[in-house]
């Protein structure tokens, strides 16, 4: 039989090898991952997770950075952090449970400390997409494109409004397409993304922007921005942004 220190420490390896079984990217409520980026308190306990830090048990075991804390840990490290708003223990696990209850969180694993069993929370994605937001989302076609052609077909009434249709529903499975090869670049490249911590939900923000590398989408964002007057954004007037 296994010691109990022999089972502990493989139960302890979990908060670091956990992270490298999820799955990239897991849509969650619209409503609630606004409300997570608009507290400081629920977006930094998830944000120091997927940074994940290194210590002495992971460097002696050859593990990856541990992505798994106590609420304990959680809460130091949050008031020794400069931006950190007071936030007593008993609140920082009221946080915790909510991010539980709505799918963010989950218990990685519990490890006997002296008398007591800790547990340890830990991400159940690398990345969470709004589910407005998700890329492959059907719904996109419904809440932006079809309002985008009865704007084309206003602007430019003498178009054929079969032709207006067909350009933007191709326009718009050129943008499912690059992103489900930006999902599969993600995946390729993961290996260097996770050395530099960046923010998957970010990147594929930000990179959405370097979809002119994708000819198809390209050239249909192309035809719908003359037509709606895009191609002359330079000519307008600059608007002072916050």
């Amino acid at each position: 039989m296994k010691s109990d220190n022999a089972t502990m420490d493989e139960a302890r390896k979990k908060l670091y090898t956990y992270w490298h079984e999820l799955d990239f990217f897991s849509e969650k409520e619209s409503t609630y991952i606004g409300q997570v980026r608009q507290s400081e308190v629920k977006w930094f306990i998830i944000k120091y997770i997927r940074d994940g830090i290194e210590d002495e048990f992971g460097k002696e075991n050859d593990l990856p950075r541990r992505h798994a804390f106590s609420a304990k840990e959680l809460h130091e490290a949050y008031i020794n952090s400069s931006a950190g708003e007071k936030c007593t223990l008993s609140n920082f696990h009221f946080h915790i449970k909510d991010l539980v209850e709505h799918g963010l969180l989950r218990e990685v694993a519990k490890i006997l400390e002296g008398r007591h069993y800790t547990t340890y929370y830990g991400r159940t994605s690398i990345a969470f997409l709004d589910q407005y937001d998700a890329p492959l989302q059907s719904r996109i076609g419904q809440d932006f494109f079809e309002p985008l052609k009865r704007v084309i077909q206003d602007m430019n009434p003498d178009l054929e409004f079969d032709h207006i249709s067909q350009l933007v529903d191709d326009n718009l499975a050129s943008i499912r397409d690059f992103y489900s090869r930006l999902i599969s670049w993600i995946e390729v490249k993961y290996p260097h993304l996770y050395k530099s911590k960046i923010d998957l939900d970010m990147l594929m923000r930000i990179f959405g922007h370097y979809s002119f590398f994708h000819k198809e989408l390209y050239d249909s964002s192309e035809k719908i921005a003359s037509l709606i007057d895009l191609d002359k954004i330079m000519s307008y007037e600059q608007y002072e942004l916050d």
